[in-house]
């Protein structure tokens, strides 16, 4: 339920270096937990989307080392709020919090299960398309835990919007 480790480090080194730059620090002075930098860099991001191409620029500009497959995963990186409902085998369960659409997503390194320790909530994440499939970003906020009837009702929808073509497992780059 998670990417290939040389996927997965691949996607967080220019995930990382990038957001970084969207931050405005460098990332040799990072000291401690870095989450909570790419959480307030991709709000930042998502305030300001020309961030990104600048940003690109920038780094560009120093002869950093950006893996073209992951600017354009994060070219798409879609920000929002997200009713995480399950786990499968092959994937967990997300549907857009608007309930027009769901996916199957991976982890970069571990399931999303792992990262907020339960099934079943509203969270805010990033989604991307990387490597053929949809991957979440792993930079999770605004958690809300759902009762049972708040579970019943989004597994309800789950099972309308796949029976309609909405659940999406590949990604098509």
């Amino acid at each position: 339920m998670y990417l290939a480790s040389d996927d997965a480090q691949r996607f967080i080194q220019g995930y990382k270096l990038l957001m970084l730059e969207v931050l405005g620090e460098p990332e040799d002075r990072i000291n401690g937990s870095v989450v909570p930098l790419l959480a307030k860099a991709r709000a930042k991001l998502v305030g300001e989307p020309a961030l990104f191409g600048k940003s690109i620029v920038q780094l560009e500009a120093r002869n950093a080392s950006l893996d073209r497959e992951v600017v354009m995963a994060l070219e798409g990186l879609e920000v929002r709020q997200w009713v995480y409902l399950r786990d499968t085998k092959l994937h967990s369960i997300m549907i857009d919090s608007t309930a027009d659409r769901a996916f199957g997503v991976l982890g970069l390194t571990q399931g999303i299960r792992d990262i907020v320790g339960g099934t079943g909530l509203l969270m805010e994440a990033g989604l991307v398309r990387y490597r053929g499939r949809y991957v979440c970003d792993g930079v999770i906020s605004h958690v809300a835990w759902l009762g049972p009837g708040y579970r019943r009702s989004w597994n309800e929808k789950f099972k309308v919007l796949k029976a309609s073509g909405q659940f999406h497992v590949k990604a098509d780059v």
